[in-house]
């Protein structure tokens, strides 16, 4: 839908779009009288392809669980001779009692330490333990700004990047929404665990590169972000440049934006060159949809 606004309301949005330079609109006859030559607008071109929205950040490689495994009772200690911090396999012994089986590791895992006792025939105890982290699956926690939050949910497909690892990716699924968030003066955020199959290649302590898709839309028009201008009353509006340099404001609908791009539904065509503004705009997301304010109208 094409609307058609005043000559008194493009000029406050010229303003807008050229970061407060204001440019009276005389007409085409007018300005060629007057041999004037409008200064250089930065555009881009209106395109057609696919957007997806992203939740990304870094996080740390941790174990998917640790706990003391406790020495079973009325038996007394003969040996423990597995290392610290070095991956034991399921089914390994970890302690060797008197008489009877043996504590064995329940899953794949790493020792972290112990609490047994020095002699052999000694009686174990409450206060014996051997410590252990679970390392067949892997936690990584991430921090969320609280814009961001309400797009992810528990059960949603992650990719994973190790910083070890240039081009393997995991597969993770988010398993954990810390609902109470850290507070900062740039926002709050919250923490999101993610589990990922550990298939050996991951250890305790690496850098992880979080991917987690929350939205997709394809064969969409596209325009940069910062094209978006705030038509008041919750409108939205570009400005097309035509050929022979003049601007139109085209009301448009926002969709889906990946931050850099928006999607946008109007009375626009691919390859339409739309201004855009060098300063970026501010963002908020709103019900699917994207409402931007020019900085430069701010001001």
């Amino acid at each position: 839908m094409v609307k058609t606004i005043g000559k008194v309301l493009v000029v406050a949005l010229l303003v807008a779009a050229l970061g407060g330079i204001a440019y009276v609109l005389v007409g085409q006859d007018a300005a060629a009288s007057d041999d004037i030559e409008a200064p250089h607008m930065p555009t881009a071109r209106v395109e057609k392809g696919p957007i997806e929205k992203l939740v990304t950040g870094p996080g740390e490689v941790k174990p998917s669980d640790t706990e003391k495994l406790e020495m079973a009772k009325w038996r007394y200690f003969r040996s423990s001779e597995v290392p610290l911090n070095e991956r034991i396999p399921a089914g390994t012994p970890l302690v060797e009692y008197t008489y009877g089986d043996p504590l064995v590791a329940p899953y794949d895992l790493v020792v972290l330490g112990k609490s047994l006792p020095e002699d052999e025939y000694d009686e174990l105890t409450e206060e014996h333990y051997v410590e252990v982290a679970r390392v067949d699956s892997m936690h990584v926690e991430l921090a969320v700004p609280e814009a961001e939050i309400a797009d992810l949910s528990v059960g949603q497909n992650v990719e994973v990047k190790l910083g070890a690892q240039d081009e393997a990716v995991h597969a993770g699924t988010v398993v954990k929404i810390n609902e109470v968030g850290t507070y900062e003066a740039t926002g709050s955020k919250y923490k999101v665990t993610v589990e990922i199959p550990n298939d050996g290649s991951m250890l305790i302590g690496m850098s992880a590169n979080v991917s987690i898709k929350v939205g997709e839309v394809n064969d969409v028009l596209t325009v940069p972000v910062s094209a978006v201008n705030d038509g008041g009353d919750g409108t939205h509006f570009v400005l097309v440049q035509h050929v022979d340099g003049s601007l139109e404001p085209v009301e448009v609908e926002t969709g889906l934006s990946d931050g850099t791009k928006v999607e946008v539904v109007g009375d626009l065509s691919e390859g339409d060159e739309v201004v855009v503004n060098e300063t970026a705009p501010s963002e908020a997301i709103d019900g699917g949809g994207i409402s931007f304010v020019s900085r430069a109208a701010e001001g």
